[in-house]
């Protein structure tokens, strides 16, 4: 049990990291990019995302350019090979809805303000061993009715905790045993991904593998999700929810293109799962495959099928996914048209013990922008799209998605997989559209502002079974610092 002073401690310390966040902003040099992705292929300064696959140790050596570089890479032994490495994120976000959750909860006119905080420690001592460990501090601000459980608030608490144990030889090519608090993202994100979006983010706690064979990388885990609570260190794993699979890549080349095959199994068993036909235990397995290729014409298709048990029923579902794009290369703003088709089951019949809903486990929260109006089970999504770059640094992005129920006696479903408006015997497929704009620019290595727009137009199914109104908006700007 936390004490008073302890807690009064760590809030004390989150103030002043937040404190030294906001210096750094204010005090940090614009960096000039390159025009294109951000930083050029020989900049060393490169943040990506996950934020555990950094790798500062490149600059043993190098001249110090930038203001983070004296914590960036802190050598601990004469010869480098033990380090420490700092980081951290500050963001701050303003959200406001209009007609939220489909008219049905409290309206707040004036939206409300998210803050989230994280700072991480990257220690490497000798080739073999690895420690890495992040603090998040989530805080949300004047919205009616308060924070929305798990993804609002979560005021200090270890977000990641884990240590990595390099198995036989060294290298790029290594077998990594991690075990402890961590976030896991794979592949494009459909199954497995980062809670971006949200303010408070994703971690489980478990082991995980990750391993070469050949032109193969492969993943295996067996891990808990973290239950987020909104106090000060008290996040524990959800002991009624266990995930564990198996994911393999590669790069093959057909007809001189290289191109991107996955293949994955994906296991999960959790106690009390809700789906419109009622709670129940649920033991569910994932086959999947996907096959994606980047470049001037680019295309990701996955497919996965989902069988299992739902208290007494059986489970049969499943979802294909589709998605190309084209950059006109010789346009003013270089454009690139897209054209998206998700299709994902739903439940056929509530009265029958079977269950045909598509669970998305721990999708992306790009299923339908960042407002998370919706989650891909019992869904049906048709979205042509357009992004370019107007200026340096900048990309604007827009869409028009179109939405339908894959079953007419199934609801829709949130994100997370919670039930958002039931069907109540409506039997209209289709849900409404979506137009969105997002613009993000990359100010400098260090800090990027974005705003995103959608606005919904919601179809007869939502007004007949929920009365729901028939439009809804949403506008979010935020701010982002990494170092």
């Amino acid at each position: 049990m936390l004490t008073f002073l302890d807690a009064m401690t760590a809030l004390y310390v989150l103030k002043l990291c937040r404190l030294l966040l906001i210096v750094a902003m204010v005090a940090a040099p614009v960096a000039p990019f390159a025009q294109g992705t951000g930083a050029p292929p020989t900049d060393l300064h490169r943040y990506p995302l996950p934020t555990y696959e950094e790798d500062w140790r490149a600059l043993q050596g190098v001249d110090r350019t930038d203001v983070w570089d004296p914590v960036k890479f802190v050598p601990l032994s004469a010869d480098g090979i033990t380090s420490l490495s700092l980081g951290g994120e500050a963001r701050v976000t303003y959200e406001r809805f209009g007609n939220q959750s489909f008219g049905l909860t409290l309206p707040d006119p004036d939206g409300y303000f998210l803050q989230r905080y994280l700072l991480h420690t990257d220690l490497r001592a000798g080739s073999r061993l690895r420690v890495w460990t992040e603090f998040n501090s989530g805080l949300e601000n004047g919205r009616i009715g308060g924070p929305r459980p798990v993804i609002d608030e979560d005021k200090l608490d270890l977000h990641q905790a884990f240590v990595d144990v390099t198995v036989g030889v060294t290298g790029p090519s290594a077998a990594v045993l991690r075990v402890g608090r961590q976030e896991i993202a794979l592949g494009a994100g459909r199954m497995y991904a980062l809670r971006e979006g949200p303010n408070v983010p994703l971690s489980f706690d478990g082991v995980r593998a990750i391993a070469h064979a050949g032109p193969w990388r492969l993943d295996g885990w067996a891990a808990r999700p973290v239950d987020n609570t909104p106090r000060v260190f008290d996040d524990g794993s959800h002991h009624s929810f266990d995930v564990w699979g198996v994911y393999g890549s590669r790069v093959i080349t057909l007809s001189r293109q290289s191109v991107g095959l996955d293949v994955y199994y994906l296991g999960l068993a959790r106690d009390a799962a809700q789906f419109e036909q009622g709670t129940a235990n649920e033991t569910r397995h994932t086959f999947g495959a996907r096959v994606w290729h980047q470049g001037a014409w680019a295309y990701d298709a996955e497919a996965m099928f989902q069988a299992g048990r739902f208290g007494s029923g059986d489970i049969r579902a499943w979802r294909s996914v589709i998605e190309g794009s084209h950059l006109v290369a010789d346009a003013v703003w270089l454009p690139r048209l897209g054209l998206v088709l998700d299709v994902a089951s739903g439940d056929k019949n509530p009265a029958d013990p079977n269950l045909q809903t598509f669970n998305a486990l721990f999708q992306s929260g790009t299923y339908s922008g960042r407002a998370q109006l919706l989650g891909p089970s019992n869904s049906i999504r048709f979205e042509p799209t357009v992004t370019f770059a107007p200026a340096r640094q900048v990309l604007v992005s827009a869409g028009w998605g179109l939405y339908w129920r894959q079953s007419a006696y199934d609801a829709l479903y949130g994100i997370p997989g919670q039930v958002v408006v039931p069907s109540n015997g409506v039997t209209d497929r289709y849900e409404g559209s979506r137009p969105t704009l997002q613009i993000d620019w990359q100010l400098t290595r260090h800090l990027s502002a974005h705003v995103n727009h959608i606005y919904a137009f919601n179809g007869r199914f939502e007004e007949q079974s929920a009365h729901a109104t028939p439009t809804m908006s949403y506008v979010s700007p935020w701010v982002t610092y990494r170092f």
